[in-house]
C-alpha cells in the first residue's frame, strides 16, 4: 500500500541545521566538497513533462562522485567532486510501492557550489 508522502516544506532553521550538520562531516574530505548542486528549470520541467505524460511515475536522486573519466560537458577540474544524478523512475509491475530505475535517462550536469555558489543561502 502506498503511502501519502509528507510535501510540506521544512523550517528554515531545521534545513540550516541539516546543512551544516552535513558540511561538518563532507568538509572532512576537502577534495570531494559539494555543498549544493543547481539544475536548471528546463532540465527539472523535461523530467516533470514525461511525468506527467504518464511515461515517469518519479524521481530517484543518488549520490555520486566525478571519477576521472567525466561525462561529455562536465568541465576539467571536477575529478573526486560529489554530485547528483537524476534517475526517473517507472512503476513496478505488481508492486506499487515498488519504484525500477530507467538508466537510459540519467540526468546529471547540474552546477556544483563549491564553484558555482551565487545565491546559496543555506
Amino acid at each position: 500500500m502506498s503511502q501519502k508522502l509528507n510535501s510540506e516544506p521544512i523550517d528554515k532553521k531545521v534545513a540550516q541545521a541539516m546543512v551544516d550538520a552535513y558540511a561538518v562531516e563532507a568538509k572532512k574530505f576537502p577534495q570531494s566538497f559539494t555543498k549544493a548542486v543547481w539544475f536548471p528549470a528546463e532540465q527539472i520541467l523535461e523530467i516533470a513533462k514525461l511525468m506527467s505524460e504518464g511515461k515517469y511515475d518519479g524521481l530517484r536522486i543518488y549520490f555520486a562522485q566525478y571519477t576521472d573519466v567525466l561525462p561529455e560537458g562536465v568541465k576539467s577540474g571536477y575529478e573526486g567532486k560529489n554530485t547528483l544524478l537524476l534517475v526517473p523512475t517507472t512503476p513496478g509491475i505488481s508492486n506499487e510501492d515498488y519504484h525500477e530505475d530507467n538508466l537510459e535517462d540519467i540526468g546529471n550536469r547540474g552546477q556544483g557550489c563549491p564553484d558555482e555558489c551565487n545565491g546559496t543561502e543555506l
